[in-house]
């Protein structure tokens, strides 16, 4: 029997993919090729089959058998090329890359493409030669361990889908049968896939861009938290060295006093001390001389001295001495101590589930609706119909509107009619095209009546103001040489306002945004405050705007009542 070191290669190679036999099949002219290769092969020539070597014609096409004998010897010469192969046998090929099948025994190359048909690996050489031969055959990347996808019942190359069980199947498995089983191609399925997976892909980018806005906006109300909290300790810092101090100057006037009245109460004693001794002498004195009288027995002796008796006792002590404790000096300490613990600042709610500063989350629950009142409107408003919109008009020309006491003529504002004073309200205004035209100053806030008669253009609280104005694209209270936020490029302002009439105060917000912008704290209460807008602050006269000031109805519908 001769040896496998005496063959050649070339005995063993298929020559439909010019790889060695895998599965080798004998048809009748007696010409061997790969199984798979002539499945492949015949499937795509129709009703009849035809030798790839010598073109002999089959009809029917026979029954596809593989060779029992030649595939041992095949597996035989390739474990023999294996072990017994020379120096030029050693692989070329790095670990993870596929090999060429149709180069083994001349020392293995790195394949570049895999036949599905073929069931078998090339390189850039016999990738060349097998596209000549089978231009419709499908080649893929390189793939290995092509055993796994074959089907193990029919040795045949998965290539369908059940999408009932989702299993893959090979063109021979007839146990998923239509229309119970929706059986597509492979291909088909892996393009429907690959849809899905697209769109589940676009939904993952939105929920992730959604998601790093969230943590933006976290991370924005940390920063605005750990702000306040911080700005608080050291307002309480302080305070605390500030109230250690009144609280040592108010204990030493105290103490001051106190000392001066114990001195000037020793005094006081002192002058007493000798009066009451002096009285003493002159009644032992005068105890004495009655003694001595009373004891006599010579009455003209008696009777002529007593004439010469004073007639009255010496004055007694007219006050006692005490110590006083200055009560009103007590009064006043704590007083100032009361007043001063008012000027501590409120923690509140600070925290980071809202992800954007929830203080304004509390103080929404408060929100009332707010309406412009045409009737305290400055001549030069107009109002539109439709919505809530307030603007400045264009033209010179004036509304006719009937002159009161209850309309703004200085300033180009407007009040609404509801008005507050002891309970909670919030509303939320808008502000648009303040760059277009125009001056560009507007405010927001609260104003009482009596400001409609004011003289001047001040937007102070000794005017009956606590508003923000907007001017140089930054908000600014009337109050304040800072502004408290810097305005952007947008030309639109959304700014909420709160009036605590419990607390006293008037606060902004940045709605965009959930930051608190501003407080104003000990408001009077001898007046109603109205919600006041102004569009345009200063009159147009011949520089007319077109700003659009919008009052937004939010009036929630399980507000609570302030």
């Amino acid at each position: 029997m001769a040896s496998y070191s005496a063959m050649s290669e070339d005995q063993f190679l298929c020559s439909i993919c010019l790889g060695v036999f895998t599965n080798p099949a004998t048809i009748p002219c007696g010409h061997t090729f790969c199984k798979s290769c002539l499945e492949g092969d015949w499937n795509s020539s129709g009703d009849y089959a035809v030798c790839a070597v010598c073109n002999m014609r089959f009809t029917p096409t026979p029954t596809i058998l593989v060779n029992i004998v030649l595939r041992d010897l095949v597996e035989s010469f390739k474990g023999a090329s294996r072990c017994g192969g020379s120096a030029v046998d050693i692989p070329t090929v790095a670990p993870g890359e596929v090999s060429c099948d149709a180069c083994l025994g001349y020392g293995m190359t790195k394949a570049v493409k895999t036949c599905l048909v073929c069931v078998s690996s090339y390189c850039l050489e016999h990738e060349v030669v097998h596209n000549t031969r089978f231009s419709r055959h499908q080649l893929v990347r390189p793939l290995a361990n092509l055993e796994k996808r074959m089907c193990s019942n029919h040795e045949r190359l998965l290539e369908r889908y059940c999408r009932t069980d989702k299993t893959m199947l090979c063109a021979g498995c007839d146990t998923h049968p239509e229309p119970a089983h929706q059986v597509v191609s492979m291909q088909v399925e892996f393009l429907a896939q690959k849809a899905q997976l697209t769109e589940a892909q676009a939904e993952v980018k939105e929920k992730l861009k959604a998601t790093r806005k969230e943590a933006e906006q976290f991370n924005s109300s940390f920063h605005h938290c750990k702000d306040v909290a911080t700005s608080q300790i050291r307002f309480v810092n302080g305070f605390r060295l500030d109230l250690v101090s009144k609280v040592g100057q108010i204990c030493e006037r105290y103490n001051i006093e106190a000392r001066r009245r114990v001195d000037e109460m020793k005094s006081t004693a002192s002058h007493q001390r000798r009066v009451l001794e002096d009285h003493i002498t002159a009644l032992t004195s005068r105890g004495a001389e009655l003694e001595r009288l009373i004891g006599s027995s010579d009455s003209f002796a008696f009777l002529n001295i007593l004439p010469s008796l004073p007639s009255a006792l010496p004055d007694g002590v007219g006050e006692q001495c005490s110590i006083n404790i200055p009560p009103n000096l007590l009064g006043n300490l704590l007083y100032t101590l009361m007043k001063d613990m008012d000027k501590l600042a409120k923690m509140g709610n600070l925290s980071t589930n809202g992800y954007a500063a929830p203080e304004i989350a509390v103080v929404k629950k408060f929100t009332v609706e707010v309406t412009p009142d045409p009737s305290t409107a400055h001549p030069s408003l107009l109002f539109k119909q439709a919505s809530r919109e307030i603007r400045v008009d264009q033209s010179t020309r004036r509304n006719v509107w009937p002159m009161s006491a209850q309309r703004f003529t200085q300033v180009l504002c407007v009040l609404a009619p509801q008005g507050f004073s002891s309970h909670r309200a919030y509303w939320e205004v808008e502000v648009e095209n303040w760059t277009s035209m125009g001056s560009g100053v507007w405010c927001v806030g609260v104003a009482t009546i009596s400001s409609m008669t004011s003289r001047g253009v001040d937007l102070t609280p000794e005017k009956g103001f606590w508003v923000l104005v907007h001017r140089g694209g930054k908000l600014w209270p009337s109050t304040n040489t800072t502004p408290v936020a810097v305005g952007t490029q947008r030309r639109m302002a959304h700014v909420g306002v709160y009036f605590d009439g419990r607390e006293r105060r008037v606060s902004f917000y940045d709605v965009n945004l959930g930051h608190h912008l501003y407080t104003y704290h000990h408001v009077p209460t001898n007046e109603r405050l109205f919600p006041v807008f102004s569009p345009d602050f200063f009159s147009p006269g011949d520089n007319p705007a077109n700003h659009v000031m919008i009052v937004r109805p939010f009036a929630a519908t399980n507000h609570q009542r302030g």
